[in-house]
């Protein structure tokens, strides 16, 4: 009877039952059953192949002696290399193991569905023992060199033959046949990783393609049955293996990979079984491996429309119990932890998810997605916060992923949670994490980059949030951040714009009131005391908008207590400029405010005894500049009114142009080509403004020679820093030191040859001398009004009335020789000169130069007549030159504690 054996198309026909017989104890035995000598190794396989062939039911037996026929080729292989290829080790069996790999390649050539299956499951099995078994011998490489290893096994006949004989059964098989073929693989996988690595390595990049495809599919397969209630404790589930062999492949095949991943993932979007179970088994894929993750953070997100996460909420929602999706969060939530490429793109989808901006136009979210995403914003926070200052109580200094990856993207945060939206509350959190996390430098630059672009008090609410985060941490990140600002004003990297909202922000919180927030506002003054060079040059800056706002600053946080003698010069020079700068601007918004804050700094810097004679010398001297003077009521010549603004010439080109050997010549009458020089007009301003100019210079200077100085901070509210009446606030008088440094300086700067300033009255003799520099003196004083209210302000020290005593004189002497030689029958003919006989006189009374009666006789002057007013002026001068000024005769003090002079009642 002939029969066809395992579908081999092999007939035992030809063999008798005895033949057979005999074939089997030839096999069984190891010796001939007709001669009985014992078979050699190439006999006993070539018998076990000739039983292969015409006994089905001996297949297992003789597929288990092929596999010591391979493992002796192996073993003989190896001892050749160790020792060196010094001769052959063992008996040939190259011959074979060819006829082994002809024979069973054939059975699966006629019949691939029965052998294929079989056969690769042996092969594949075989290769696992063998890369395990040898791992620990002299000559195998170590399973981390992949490269050598896979080099030694395929240069073994025995071992690249398996290889040959697994890749075409997975060839030869299609269908879900190929399913059987990889399972086998995994499960070696399993059992002999990491030996059995190369393997993996060597099928994957000869069947990419299937291999990920296929090994994706049955570690599917293997999730759900092992999710499932019927798996037995005996089962190892294949997630690891799944993941070694991506791994392996993804060096070459990364492409690959994610188009396979993106397919299983859309793939289970239908209804089944299975696919409830897809996206369970992609997030327990990324959590065993970093390009798992990186794939699906990358390009599994983009996918997730608001039809996809509405379909994948109702099939995830499907026979889950709450604890099943409280788990699948938290393992969602620490894949978030773990990612680093991509995690700007996933925090995006999670908020753009939970808080939708705008879906005009798009599928509605399901509200159960959106309170999902939101349930995993809040675990996430959570998460992070257990994290971050857990590993910090412990030293641990392990970088969270997710953490550091978010660092490239801080400022796109930042400006999201600048939008007024419901987000900010997790972005807060996040940006804090951030900044404690990553230390100092980043904590800073997320503060630096608010106090820029905050433009509203909730947006600078936030920012106060953030501080008090990072403060538990990070004491000094206030400081940090200051000086990154200063940094960005020095450097000219902020605009106009940007420089004024970064001081006005600074400002608002300096000026917080809430009691909370009281020792971050000390931390904030510190930080801006250790930067008065950048602060002070901001008062120069050419935007007045900044200067103000800068000036806002140093007149609320004041002085360092020991500012350094170059450091007050250059501030100031700054302050004081800044404030004339701020009397000239018409535009400015809250200029009474700006004006207010710049006699508080100014007194702040009074405070210092080189600073109050630094300022003082600085204000008189810009009330007496011409560019400032217009602002005192003084008439300022300008002569370039008659003139043409263009083809001007320029006098200096004109005189080089006559050549070297010209007499130098300097031309008073005109522009050379342009005729006589047009008489001057006389720039004058409002009254209205020239009033308020005065005043407010006036106090600005009262105050920096008061006697005891304002340091104390700005008043509470806005309207109580505008009030400075007398009836809220008492005068306090002009000190003696303040007093004599501005009778000095003034002394000097209206008349500056006068080397020391004399404190004796001069003959009238003496007067004929000096009628230039009186001429000289007498017309400052009618170019600038304010010179008076300034001898009035030197008045109230009274001594310091003496040391002007040459400025009085010539005044007083040029007064009298126009009195004598007026014409006029009334004084108020001559205004100014019946104004300035007047004030002269009531300065000297004030300052008791004059007794009582003298004091007073310039109540007389707009009644009397002009010859009349020149005796009582020469009256006047008498009395001076006979009782001559001098700080010494001040020898008693009034009620109020200022001195005054006693006067012989006989005079």
């Amino acid at each position: 009877m002939a029969t066809t054996i395992g579908g081999g198309g092999v007939s035992a026909a030809s063999h008798t039952p005895q033949e057979l017989q005999a074939e089997i104890k030839t096999f069984v035995q190891g010796k001939h059953a007709t001669f009985g000598h014992k078979l050699t190794l190439e006999e006993h396989a070539r018998s076990a192949l000739s039983l292969l062939r015409t006994v089905p039911a001996a297949r297992s037996a003789v597929l288990e002696f092929l596999q010591g026929i391979f493992d002796e080729a192996v073993n003989s292989h190896i001892l050749q290399i160790e020792s060196e290829g010094s001769g052959t080790v063992g008996p040939n069996l190259d011959p074979v193991i060819q006829e082994v790999c002809s024979v069973l390649l054939g059975f699966v050539k006629v019949n691939p569905q029965a052998w294929a299956p079989l056969i690769s499951a042996w092969s594949i099995d075989l290769l696992g023992q063998i890369s395990t078994k040898y791992a620990g011998r002299r000559g195998v490489p170590h399973s981390s060199s992949l490269n050598e290893l896979l080099q030694l096994w395929m240069t073994c006949k025995a071992t690249r033959t398996l290889m040959d004989i697994y890749t075409q059964c997975l060839a030869a098989m299609t269908g879900s046949s190929a399913d059987l073929c990889v399972d086998a693989l995994l499960d070696t996988s399993v059992q002999h990783s990491p030996h059995f690595d190369w393997v993996v390595a060597h099928i994957g990049s000869s069947f990419p393609n299937t291999i990920i495809t296929r090994v994706l599919s049955c570690g599917l397969k293997d999730f759900c049955s092992h999710s499932s209630s019927q798996v037995t404790e005996s089962h190892v589930p294949k997630l690891a293996s799944v993941v070694g062999i991506l791994g392996h492949l993804a060096a070459h095949h990364a492409q690959d990979i994610r188009e396979a991943l993106l397919q299983l993932f859309h793939v289970s979007l239908s209804e089944g079984k299975q696919e409830q179970y897809t996206v369970p088994f992609l997030l327990e894929l990324a959590t065993m491996s970093p390009m798992l993750l990186r794939v699906i953070t990358t390009e599994l997100v983009d996918s997730l429309s608001a039809d996809v996460l509405n379909q994948l909420a109702r099939q995830l929602s499907k026979g889950r119990s709450k604890a099943d999706m409280e788990g699948l969060i938290s393992l969602v939530v620490h894949l978030i932890t773990k990612t680093g490429s991509g995690c700007q793109k996933v925090l995006k989808f999670l908020l753009d998810t939970a808080c939708p901006m705008d879906q005009k136009g798009e599928v509605p979210l399901d509200p159960a997605v959106q309170h999902t995403c939101t349930v995993i914003l809040n675990t996430l926070v959570s998460d992070l916060q257990k994290l971050v200052f857990g590993r910090a109580q412990q030293g641990d200094i392990t970088e969270i992923l997710f953490l550091s990856e978010l660092q490239a993207h801080r400022t796109h945060l930042c400006q999201e949670m600048l939008s007024v939206n419901v987000r900010q509350w997790w972005l807060v959190q996040i940006l804090r994490l951030l900044g404690c996390h990553l230390g100092e430098s980043c904590a800073a630059d997320i503060v630096t980059f608010n106090l820029q672009h905050a433009q509203s008090q909730q947006q600078l609410g936030l920012l106060l949030e953030l501080l008090e985060g990072f403060q538990c941490c990070l004491p000094d990140v206030t400081g940090a951040a200051v000086c990154r600002c200063m940094d960005s004003l020095q450097t000219g990297t902020l605009n106009n714009t940007q420089a004024s909202r970064l001081l006005a922000n600074i400002v608002h919180l300096l000026k917080s009131e809430d009691m909370g927030k009281r020792h971050f506002r000390w931390q904030l003054q510190e930080a801006i005391l250790l930067h008065l060079q950048p602060m002070t040059s901001q008062l120069e800056h050419s935007c007045l908008q900044v200067a103000a706002k800068a000036m806002q600053i140093q007149a609320i946080v004041g002085l360092p207590a020991k500012p350094t003698t170059p450091a007050l010069i250059h501030t100031c020079l700054a302050a004081v400029r800044c404030f004339f700068r701020v009397l000239h601007d018409t535009d400015l918004e809250e200029k009474i405010t700006v004006i207010q804050y710049c006699k508080v700094y100014l007194s702040h810097l009074c405070g210092v005894q080189l600073g109050q004679t630094l300022v003082i010398r600085h204000l008189v001297k810009g009330m007496l500049d011409k560019e400032n003077a217009v602002l005192f009521g003084a008439k300022v010549k300008d002569y370039s009114s008659g003139e043409s603004s263009e083809g001007q010439s320029s006098l200096l080109q004109q005189n080089i142009q006559l050549g070297r050997s010209s007499t130098p010549t300097v031309f008073h009458a005109g522009v050379i080509g342009k005729g006589l020089r047009p008489k001057p007009d006389a720039k004058q301003l409002p009254s209205d403004q020239v009033t308020g100019s005065c005043q407010a210079v006036l106090d600005v200077l009262y105050t920096c020679t008061l006697h005891e100085h304002h340091h104390a901070s700005i008043p509470k509210h806005e309207e109580d820093r505008m009030d400075t009446s007398d009836s809220r606030v008492e005068r306090r008088r002009i000190s003696s030191s303040g007093s004599r440094t501005l009778a000095l300086l003034v002394v000097e700067l209206v008349c500056p040859d006068v080397i020391q300033a004399p404190t004796d009255w001069p003959d009238e003799e003496f007067t004929k001398y000096t009628v230039e520099r009186d001429l000289h003196i007498t017309r400052k004083f009618k170019e600038n009004p304010i010179l008076w209210d300034i001898l009035k302000m030197v008045a109230e020290g009274r001594t310091a009335l003496c040391h002007c005593a040459i400025l009085l004189s010539s005044v007083i002497s040029t007064l009298i020789t126009h009195w004598e030689g007026s014409r006029s029958s009334v004084t108020a003919d001559t205004l100014w000169h019946l104004r300035a006989s007047c004030k002269a006189l009531e300065c000297m009374g004030e300052a008791h130069l004059l007794p009582a009666p003298l004091g007073y006789v310039s109540e007389l002057f707009h009644i009397v007549t002009p010859y009349e007013v020149a005796l009582l002026l020469r009256e006047v001068w008498k009395f001076m030159v006979e009782n001559p000024p001098s700080p010494e005769l001040y020898s008693m003090r009034d009620i109020t504690g200022r001195p005054i002079r006693f006067f012989n009642p006989d005079l």
